[in-house]
């Protein structure tokens, strides 16, 4: 398509690439439900169970439902809510690196075409979308997030690990597959893990968007770690996203043994004396403060 229409190849592929997701973003508005009564696919006992389920999620009361700037500030005052931003802009790093720079590593591993280099870059992205899907639906029947991101970050700052080593073409090109089968799960699974342990809606959509801003802008660090001057090796840029996936990994480690233990405090009710003088009903509003509140590990 180099030519056609007076468009350069480039412009062809985002054109193609792009009209897929375009068409499913219009499929989605129309075709996905606000909420359980409107979901065409659920039957009236379906929908009545998950209306059941979100009453009876603890800590979901009608103001909860609501935007304030009391929980908006909790947000920003949260070092739970920090520690996330911070991790998120470390696993980013590597979400942009590798998406942006894939076939110039490929690349740089031997002398192929550039047709056979977009070819190489498809195994791995296979892999890496099939892990994401796999791990995210064991995530969600189990509720566990923290152990998995801890799992994946690590496999993925192995496979920079041996992309930074001196070894064959081949091993190089299997550590870009390591890579990829973390790089999703340690990016995705954190942005439900927090709104996961965010009860309240003003402090959630802060959290969110907080997480989601800080993170993106990783990628401004992102294009400038892997220049030309760097090929073949391109040693700068695997060197600063592994420390980065790893500063990352480590958060996630520490956010998952905190909340495990605080959940283990709570249970055992070490935080009743303090909360002794509160009703149920106020109890509830202190959303993931509550004695009562259990987080999602």
């Amino acid at each position: 398509l180099d030519g056609a229409r007076g468009m350069s190849g480039w412009r062809w592929i985002l054109i193609v690439e792009g009209i897929p997701s375009a068409l499913l973003g219009v499929a989605t508005y129309c075709c996905l439900p606000n909420d359980a009564a409107t979901a065409h696919f659920l039957s009236d006992g379906e929908k009545a169970l998950m209306e059941l389920r979100h009453r009876r999620e603890y800590g979901n009361t009608k103001s909860s439902r609501e935007f304030s700037f009391q929980d908006m500030n909790a947000a920003f005052k949260d070092w739970k809510v920090w520690a996330f931003c911070v991790a998120q802009f470390g696993v980013d790093t590597m979400l942009y690196g590798y998406s942006t720079f894939l076939p110039t590593i490929i690349k740089g591993l031997g002398k192929w075409t550039p047709a056979q280099v977009q070819l190489l870059t498809i195994p791995c992205y296979f892999l890496g979308a099939s892990a994401y899907m796999a791990v995210a639906t064991v995530s969600d029947r189990t509720q566990k997030r923290g152990l998995f991101c801890v799992i994946f970050g690590i496999l993925s700052v192995v496979g920079y690990a041996i992309l930074l080593s001196n070894v064959s073409s081949g091993v190089h090109y299997f550590a870009c597959f390591l890579v990829a089968a973390g790089l999703y799960i340690v990016v995705g699974l954190p942005l439900a893990w927090l709104p996961n342990n965010s009860p309240r809606y003003g402090k959630r959509t802060t959290a969110t968007g907080m997480q989601l801003t800080i993170g993106n802008a990783s990628g401004i660090m992102s294009s400038f770690i892997y220049p030309t001057l760097d090929a073949p090796r391109f040693i700068r840029g695997h060197a600063v996203t592994l420390s980065m996936v790893a500063m990352g990994t480590l958060i996630y480690g520490l956010l998952w043994v905190w909340y495990r233990r605080e959940n283990q405090r709570r249970a055992t009710g070490a935080l009743k004396e303090k909360y002794q003088n509160l009703s149920d009903d106020e109890l509830r509003e202190l959303g993931d403060q509550s004695p009562h509140y259990t987080y999602t590990i």
